[in-house]
C-alpha cells in the first residue's frame, strides 16, 4: 500500500511538470550556431542577418504552436486541472498556474494567473474575479464596469465550476483571490472616501429593509 502511494505521487509530479512544459510560453534560447558564424567575413553578414531573421520567425512559430498545443489541452482537460485544485491540496498551487481565465483585459482570449498579476494595478494586492452563468451575461454587470472604469482587471468566470475553484484558491503568489461580488473586496471604496461614506449611509437608510428580509429568508440565504 505505501508503495503503491509512493508510485501515485511521482505519477502525478511527472505528468504535472509534462503539463508545465506544455503551457509555457517561452523556450530556451540557442546560440550555439550563432556562435559558429562570428568569425565569417562581412560580405557573408547579410547571409547571417536574413539566417537570424529566419530563426526568429521560427521561434515564434514554434511558441504560437506550444501556446496552441495548451489551448487543445485546456479546452479537453480544463474542468480537470480545475477539479485538481478543489480536491488535490498538496498540488494545488502547481495546478493553479496551470489555470485559465478570460478576463476584462481580452474577453476573447485566455489568460494565466501569473499573467494576470504582470498587469496588476501598483495599489493592488488581490486578483479579481467575478461569477456569473456566461462572460456575456458578466460583462454586462454594473459591478464589473466600475471596475474597469478604474482600470482594474477582473477574471470571468462564466462555467459553474470556476467560482467554486476560486474558493479553493484563497491565495497565489502571495496574493488573495477574491469575488468583487462580495462586501470584503473594497479596493475602490478604500481609495474613495466619498465613496465609502455613501456607501454607509446606504447602508443605514436601508437598514429596516435588510433586516425585514433577515427575517422573512432566515436560514434560505448566507447574508442580505
Amino acid at each position: 500500500m505505501k508503495m503503491i502511494k509512493v508510485m501515485s505521487k511521482k505519477l502525478v509530479r511527472k505528468a504535472l511538470e509534462m503539463i508545465r512544459q506544455i503551457a509555457e510560453e517561452e523556450e530556451e534560447d540557442d546560440d550555439e550556431d550563432e556562435e559558429g558564424e562570428e568569425g565569417e567575413e562581412k560580405e557573408d553578414k547579410k547571409d547571417d542577418d536574413a539566417k537570424e531573421g529566419d530563426e526568429a520567425a521560427e521561434k515564434e512559430d514554434d511558441e504560437k504552436k506550444e501556446d496552441d498545443q495548451y489551448a487543445k489541452f485546456w479546452k479537453a482537460f480544463g474542468k480537470n486541472i480545475k477539479l485538481g485544485v478543489i480536491e488535490d491540496a498538496s498540488n494545488r498551487n502547481k495546478l493553479a498556474k496551470l489555470l485559465r481565465f478570460h478576463s476584462t483585459h481580452n474577453p476573447e482570449e485566455l489568460t494565466s494567473l501569473d499573467e494576470y498579476i504582470s498587469r496588476m494595478q501598483p495599489d493592488q494586492d488581490t486578483i479579481l474575479y467575478l461569477p456569473g452563468d456566461s462572460n456575456e451575461q458578466i460583462l454586462k454587470s454594473p459591478i464589473l464596469k466600475k471596475y474597469v472604469k478604474k482600470g482594474y482587471e477582473v477574471l470571468l468566470l462564466g462555467d459553474p465550476i470556476d467560482e467554486f475553484c476560486t474558493q479553493h484558491l484563497s491565495e497565489y503568489e502571495k496574493r488573495k483571490v477574491k469575488s468583487i461580488a462580495k462586501d470584503d473586496v473594497s479596493l475602490i471604496d478604500n481609495n474613495d472616501e466619498n465613496a465609502k461614506k455613501k456607501l454607509q449611509k446606504l447602508k443605514e437608510m436601508y437598514k429596516p429593509l435588510t433586516d425585514w428580509w433577515k427575517r422573512f429568508l432566515g436560514k434560505d440565504v448566507e447574508k442580505v
